[in-house]
């Protein structure tokens, strides 16, 4: 597994870094693209839900400072979301 990893790691080269590669920038994508084949959606629109939903029911249960903290998850999710889309297409 290890060699294919490297394998598939020198084949994905961003020419932003030098022709280096994001080893997590390419396991997210990888990630991202497995959980699209099997449910439809994507990884990072499921956590965005999920965060959502969790700020919610934790902010309505009292414990609002961990409803705001989980809250400002979101951006996150779609930021990388966005990176891993633009470097894809590149």
């Amino acid at each position: 597994m290890a060699q294919a990893t490297a394998t598939r790691m020198e084949q994905d080269t961003n020419p932003a870094t030098g022709g280096q590669t994001d080893l997590a920038e390419s396991m997210f994508r990888e990630i991202d693209e497995s959980t699209k084949q099997s449910t439809g959606i994507s990884l990072f629109h499921i956590l965005t839900l999920g965060s959502i939903g969790a700020s919610i029911a934790l902010f309505l249960s009292g414990k609002k400072e961990a409803g705001i903290f989980v809250g400002l998850w979101p951006p996150t999710f779609q930021a990388l979301k966005a990176v891993t889309e633009k470097n894809r297409n590149k």
